[in-house]
């Protein structure tokens, strides 16, 4: 049972609140026409960000005693899971082609362009999978679940967060990585375990930088110069 002392519950301001406000804020930041970090300098940030996120997140996980990781799956949903990755992978590159040149703009906001650019990516990715899955599938769902007494209202809370955490994407991000999010949570509850949540997601954002990587370096797309909105609002 998860304790409610101040430790506890900082924690979950900071994953369900803080985490989310702060993707509103960059969002919005975006939409006033004010750029982002030069891009080697906002990887770096993020690395940053994942690693106080991991080790904040297994500091509370022992603090409240949890048994973190659970049990890994059997080998055969493995081999199931890695079959579906790879589909995605297929489905994300015959996306990819059909884009438009202003999403490809906005996923170059994020999205590595070149060799230099996956040197970051790669472990941005694999912190990715561990931080993120250990807390809002692992610390942040159990902390919260513990609390409430609701499976249900855990689950969407943390969905919820995680979007939101992400809406620096725009909207479709948004929608997207709730999906995703539910998808984690489905695996977790399922198998027990955040092993196979965190092995899908870090694949998932492995082979998204590689194909994006690839296709901006074959097509050559520019950056699309967005006009500036009267508001920021909306």
């Amino acid at each position: 049972m998860a304790s409610q002392d101040s430790i506890t519950l900082v924690y979950l301001f900071v994953v369900l609140g803080w985490m989310p406000l702060a993707g509103v804020f960059s969002f919005l930041r975006l939409r006033a026409g004010k750029p982002l970090p030069a891009k080697t300098r906002l990887y770096r940030n993020m690395i940053g960000m994942q690693i106080v996120l991991f080790g904040y997140s297994v500091a509370v996980a022992r603090h409240n005693e949890m048994s973190l990781l659970g049990t890994s799956p059997a080998l055969w949903i493995w081999l199931i899971s890695a079959v579906y990755v790879a589909f995605i992978g297929l489905r994300l590159q015959a996306v990819w082609k059909k884009m438009n040149t202003e999403r490809k703009s906005r996923a170059r906001r994020l999205l590595p362009e070149n060799p230099h650019h996956l040197r970051y990516w790669v472990p941005i990715s694999l912190l990715a999978g561990l931080g993120e899955e250990i807390a809002f599938r692992g610390v942040a769902y159990e902390i919260l679940r513990d609390l409430s007494g609701s499976t249900t209202f855990a689950i969407v809370t943390c969905v919820l967060a995680f979007a939101f955490a992400h809406m620096v994407q725009g909207w479709r991000g948004v929608l997207g990585t709730g999906i995703v999010a539910l998808l984690m949570h489905f695996l977790v509850y399922t198998t027990g375990g955040l092993y196979l949540a965190m092995a899908v997601h870090v694949a998932y954002d492995l082979i998204l930088g590689f194909i994006a990587m690839r296709q901006f370096m074959l097509d050559g797309t520019q950056p699309v110069l967005q006009p500036q909105p009267a508001s920021s609002g909306g």
